[in-house]
């Protein structure tokens, strides 16, 4: 994605260019899931939250999981093709200085090419999710399979739980 837009603008630029459906919702600012679920209209179970990682000596990866869903780090791990210890959750400051997305606007589109995009199967038993578009006061409701193809991101079972319908 090009330095000079914004993430938010290039995500929207790619959804616009993809011909899928889908919809951008504006509300107040979102920072976590808990706000989410407190403050926004949409079923916290359908909410993807993208949560990054650095992986060791090769870039970053985003996981996309439902609502409350954790990351099982093992799988996680396994679906990237490293073993654990190479994997590091970014803290929030680290999120915005290497990916350049603010806190809570956190999207499952990679920023860069040394970026890969993982969405838990679980999503895909939704009609539509609801994640981030690079800001945290907008939110992209998309068919779960559309923003995998859209995305360019892999499925994989990442949670220690499922969030299927």
């Amino acid at each position: 994605m090009s330095a000079t837009a914004t993430l938010h603008d290039q995500i929207i630029a790619v959804l616009a260019a993809s011909g899928v459906p889908y919809r951008i919702h504006d509300h107040a600012p979102s920072v976590t899931i808990e706000d989410a679920d407190t403050h926004l209209d949409f079923p916290v179970e359908q909410l993807l939250k993208t949560i990054a990682f650095r992986v060791k000596n090769r870039g970053w990866v985003l996981a996309a999981l439902c609502g409350y869903a954790q990351v099982d780090y093992k799988r996680l791990a396994a679906a990237v093709g490293v073993s654990r210890d190479k994997l590091m959750p970014l803290a929030p400051a680290e999120v915005e200085a290497e990916l350049g997305y603010p806190l809570g606007g956190v999207a499952p589109f990679a920023p860069n090419a040394q970026t890969e995009v993982l969405v838990d199967s679980g999503a895909l038993g939704w009609p539509l999710v609801y994640c981030g578009t690079g800001r945290n006061d907008r939110t992209l409701e998309i068919a779960p399979r559309l923003l995998v193809q859209v995305a360019g991101a892999r499925v994989a079972g990442l949670a220690k739980y499922y969030c299927e319908s």
